[in-house]
């Protein structure tokens, strides 16, 4: 799709395919710039009132209106627009100058300069409320930016530059006092004392003058140290560390960076917990690295010193206190245990002490921090542990995997390489491969990165295989990561060498009730509950193996977490739990080895099983929107499930039930392919078990499926096979649920007295049953054949008895089905602005519940009543919407029914011979499904196909349509929307004198323009609706135009109104 740059810093722009657009007023660009720089839904009154808040309610509507179509106008595809709300269309592909500034704020200090160059006052020529807001939000942004350059060029001893950069934020923010400390510090450590001081001088000056304050504590300390010739102590303290120099510059992590120097300065334990390869060390020798050039604020400095002791080679818990004295050089002596020799050396020290790899003598560490803490109030320790200290007062800071794009949206190049997984993988590539470049290799990278969690271990070992693999064959091969990611630096200690042996060390950690858990918890994809957990605890398991009541699995669950093994997360109030792929796939092998792994995956699968076969019939309620989402969460758990259904000797029965239950959330959520091949598969592994229910539920399931992608011959004999076995074992609601599935092939392919007579018996098996679902799904269909029939007070009737029944029920899919029923129905009676409420409200609802299928309908339906209104730009942008949904779930019916819509447009167009081409590709793409036109509009679709066929010889006529034939159904798609954007006047048609128009019709051309419809218009003149058409019809003629939209266009630009 393509690409929609906005530019709203420093003045207004819009780019498509490096054209520029016009917007026709400054509050037209207003409420685009809004609804790009907060995406998401918005209320119209909300909208109306914000940016027409000094008009009247009614004024401020109409205002809004005329905007909406002004933006619908200029940018065809943008918006998604009812009476109730508007939002930009996410499926555009916007790229906006401020979310871009936004996206930079937060990334490493190479971006800062690029932020602050690219930075100007949003809109500034504008002054609506909001536009000042964000204004001032985003100025704060850019001045924070200088602020941290100014931080990151002392932290490089680049005074010269960090003072340029601090009088840059005075000169936007004279009483900034980060920017006076940075100026009073830069000047001090350069020498120049005297002008240090006159800084402070300055500042205290601008505080009397513009806030009648005194400087904070902090300026004055900063102040007194300068006064007591401490400028020197930086340099001298950043030579009293000890800390290591890594050979590899540190990727990205700025704001992780920020959060920690915040830690620092409120705790005095702060320990960085996380699996192993995740970057812990890494990190506490950059943070270490800041602190001792004073780079955690401009005042504070650790006087004597930052030191690092590193645990990782040590074994015995005595040997923590004396890798600790060793680097300030304290011998033990008779009388002085060792730990009390420290506690007294550090006592009235000021340092900050970094403890790295505390996990594996975890009570050791946690005794000498809680000593040494208690005996130094200005001790301040940085622990790296893969679990917590649990140390009264620790603050435990979980280092998250590096930052990944998504690889199905993959971003621009240029924006692919802030992200720090990438840059990462970039790094240690180019030490590798000195000539290999990113630009070709994009999409497998990020896929790389993805799959690895953005954990930089791994990341750096997929980097390493570069040197005898390429980017895309690491890609293909991280299924078997743990032989694949083992060329790891000699030089680093063992379990950094390789991905297995970084896992290896933590597993090894475990106690092994932790182990056994972990192992089974690896069954789980996509994450788990806490009720998920235990169902892998059979009782079935023997005690040897780890079996543990709940409180027990809760603990053990606790420790895991604690260790870094798996991670919790709340959503909704409920707390989820996962663990990183390459942990997971460890503990699988894990599970494996164990010989249980049958026993836990069976489980699994009848744990599922039960939850959705407790779901089922609450996705019929008013609490089915949360049991959908319930299952969505669930998906890949689902997923898993029926993957193990196929192998398990006794899965075949659970893996059938399961697949039949979900049928309905598969269609539901637009799932229909994956339906139909998890049905289809269910079916053949299970044919040893008989004919039974679930068999017959899966077989409708599959058969409904399959008519919702058009497949009538698959779906027939589907649905018959199912009838069969429900008739076999008397089974009536599966016998009327079948019933109705036959009875939608049947209309499709053009049969309607059959199901007619089948929507009948379901009618009267389901208040035989007293399901009042089934009574209200079995009079929808009935009025669905009455309206195809043309019998429109039936079918309202039916549609009105069918309506009340769900609303009472609360079953949003199924009030769906009636108020699009109701909606044709008054379309086709010419009550078409109710026919647009309705439609409105069943469009507005299928979203709510993501019903992929009926949304694709609704849109369609919602393009065939503007056409109706000859509103032939809401009709296009409906048509597109509508088939991008339908293409996207195989709904090959819809998108017939769409081209033919699309036919029309091109009629009006004048565009003949597109418009029979595309009716010959609608034409055939129905033949390949046996799908016919309905009958109610027969008549008018044959009276369309003659008048071309009269407006183009036979020759033309036949050649055109057979062109139209043997299109794919991509390639017609493609033809039918290309330079589809508005209705044209014909080319024989030429405006003629506009000034021919009556008062009256002027009066109904502003209204028109206002956003009137025709029944407003009516009332509002006091009119019929049949006057108001033909003061339009007369309009469109004098003008030579024959839209409403190009009408309106037309008297503005002549000025009649």
């Amino acid at each position: 799709m393509n690409l929609i740059r906005l530019y709203l810093l420093d003045s207004f722009r819009i780019e498509r395919d490096s054209k520029t657009i016009h917007l026709p007023t400054r509050k037209v660009e207003s409420l685009l710039a809004y609804l790009a720089l907060f995406p998401g839904q918005h209320s119209c009154e909300q909208l109306a009132a914000l940016l027409w808040g000094d008009s009247t309610d009614e004024q401020a509507r109409l205002s809004l209106r005329t905007a909406l179509a002004a933006i619908s106008k200029a940018l065809d595809d943008a918006l998604i627009a009812d009476r109730e709300s508007v939002q930009l269309n996410p499926d555009v592909n916007f790229w906006i100058d401020v979310k871009e500034i936004e996206r930079l704020e937060i990334r490493d200090s190479s971006n800062l300069q690029s932020l602050i160059s690219n930075y100007h006052d949003l809109l500034p020529n504008f002054y609506d409320e909001w536009i000042v807001r964000e204004r001032e939000r985003l100025r704060a942004i850019y001045l924070d930016a200088l602020l941290q350059l100014a931080q990151h060029n002392r932290s490089t001893s680049d005074y010269a530059r960090a003072i340029e950069t601090a009088q840059r934020v005075l000169a936007a923010d004279r009483a900034n006092e980060k920017a006076h400390q940075h100026l009073m510090f830069c000047f001090a450590v350069q020498g120049d004392r005297i002008a240090a001081l006159k800084q402070y001088d300055e500042y205290t000056k601008i505080l009397r003058e513009d806030l009648n304050t005194p400087p904070s504590s902090e300026t004055t300390a900063l102040r007194d140290q300068i006064m007591q010739e401490l400028t020197g102590a930086p340099s001298r303290e950043a030579a009293m560390t000890n800390l290591p120099n890594p050979l590899t510059s540190f990727i990205g992590r700025e704001k992780e960076i920020r959060t920690l120097k915040e830690l620092l300065a409120t705790t005095r334990l702060l320990t960085l917990s996380g699996a192993g390869g995740c970057g812990k060390t890494r990190l506490a020798i950059e943070i270490a690295s800041r602190c001792a050039r004073g780079d955690d604020s401009p005042n504070r400095l650790y006087k004597n010193g930052v030191w690092w002791v590193d645990l990782s080679t040590l074994s015995e818990p005595s040997l923590v206190p004396q890798s600790v004295a060793n680097v300030f050089d304290l011998q033990e002596t008779p009388d002085t245990p060792l730990l009390k020799l420290l506690a007294n050396f550090l006592r009235e020290k000021e340092l900050l002490l970094v403890l790295d790899n505390c996990e594996h003598l975890i009570d050791a560490s946690a005794r000498l921090a809680e000593t040494l803490l208690n005996a130094s109030p200005k001790l301040q320790i940085l622990a790296t542990s893969r679990e917590a200290l649990n140390v009264t007062g620790e603050t435990v800071w979980h280092v998250p995997s590096l930052a990944v794009p998504n690889a199905e949206h993959l971003p621009p190049l240029n924006q692919l390489t802030q992200y720090d997984a990438i840059k990462l993988f970039v790094q240690c590539a180019a030490a590798i491969a000195p000539n290999w470049k990113l630009d070709g290799n994009a999409r497998a990278v990020t896929q790389i990165c993805a799959r690895l969690d953005g954990v930089p271990l791994a990341i750096e070992l997929a980097a390493a295989r570069l040197k005898t693999l390429s980017a895309e064959q690491i890609a293909e091969r991280l299924n078997d990561r743990f032989h694949l990611l083992t060329s790891g630096s000699r030089t680093a200690l063992p379990r950094q060498q390789t991905l297995r042996a970084a896992i290896d060390w933590s597993f090894d950690l475990l106690s092994e009730p932790e182990r056994v858990l972990l192992s089974r918890l690896s069954v789980f994809a996509g994450g788990w509950t806490f009720d998920a957990a235990e169902c892998v605890w059979a009782d079935s398991v023997p005690a040897s193996k780890g079996r543990m009541k709940g409180d027990d699995i809760l603990d053990l669950l606790s420790h895991l977490i604690d260790k870094s093994l798996v991670l919790a997360e709340e959503h909704d109030g409920v707390t989820r739990y996962r663990m990183l792929e390459t942990i997971r796939q460890y503990a699988n092998e894990k599970l494996l080895e164990s010989g249980e792994s049958e026993r836990v995956r069976d489980r699994h699968l009848e744990y599922f099983l039960k939850l959705v076969e407790e779901t089922e019939l609450k996705l019929r309620g008013a609490t089915h929107l949360t049991w959908l989402n319930h299952l969505e969460t669930e998906h890949d758990n689902l997923r898993a499930a029926l993957d193990w259904s196929q192998e398990s000797e006794r899965g075949a029965e659970w893996g059938l039930q399961l697949a039949a239950t979900l049928s309905r959330f598969w269609d539901l959520r637009g799932y229909l392919r994956e339906g139909r091949e998890r049905i289809s598969s269910a079916l053949a592994h299970s044919q040893h078990l008989g004919r039974t229910v679930a068999r017959g539920k899966a077989f409708c399931g599959g058969a409904e499926l399959a008519y919702r992608q058009s497949d009538y011959l698959v779906a027939r004999p589907l649905a018959n096979e199912a009838l069969a076995i429900y008739r076999e074992l008397s089974d009536k609601q599966g016998i009327a649920d079948t019933l109705s599935v036959l009875g939608y092939i049947g209309e499709e392919e053009g049969d309607y007295d059959t199901p007619a007579g089948l929507y009948k018996e379901t009618l009267a098996l389901n208040r035989e049953l007293e399901n009042e679902h089934g009574i209200a799904t079995a009079l929808q269909n009935l009025g669905w054949v009455a309206l195809r029939l043309g019998q429109n007070a039936l079918a309202n009737s039916q549609f009105e008895e069918a309506l009340a029944i769900n609303r009472r029920l609360e079953d949003k899919r199924e009030t769906t089905f009636t108020l699009s029923g109701l909606a044709e129905v008054a379309a086709r009676q010419g009550k078409l602005e109710a026919a647009s409420r309705l439609i409105e409200e069943c469009l507005a609802l299928r979203r709510e519940i993501g019903h992929k299928w009926g949304i694709g309908g609704s849109l369609g339906t919602w393009a065939w009543i503007a056409m109706h209104q000859r509103d032939w730009d809401t009709a296009l942008i409906r048509l597109r919407e509508s088939i991008g949904v339908r293409k996207e779930i195989g709904d090959k019916g819809g998108i017939a029914w769409c081209l033919e819509r699309l036919a029309e447009v091109a009629m009006e167009n004048n565009a003949l011979a597109r418009a029979v081409q595309i009716f010959g590709a609608a034409s055939a793409l129905r033949g390949s499904m046996g799908s016919v036109i309905d009958p109610v509009d027969q008549p008018e679709h044959d009276l369309r196909i003659a008048t071309l066929h009269k407006k183009l010889n036979e020759e033309n006529y036949s050649a055109v349509w057979n062109a139209g034939r043997t299109m794919t159904m991509e390639q017609a798609i493609e033809y039918a929307l290309a330079e589809q954007v508005e209705v044209q006047p014909s080319a024989s048609a030429q405006p003629h004198d506009p000034n021919a128009l009556t008062p009256r019709e002027i009066e109904v051309l502003r209204l028109a323009q206002a956003g009137l419809s025709d029944a407003k218009i009516a009332e509002k003149l006091v009119i019929s609706r049949r006057t108001v058409n033909t003061h339009l019809s007369s309009i469109y003629s004098k003008l030579g135009v024959n839209s409403r939209s190009a009408a309106t266009r037309y008297a503005l630009d002549h000025k009649l109104i």
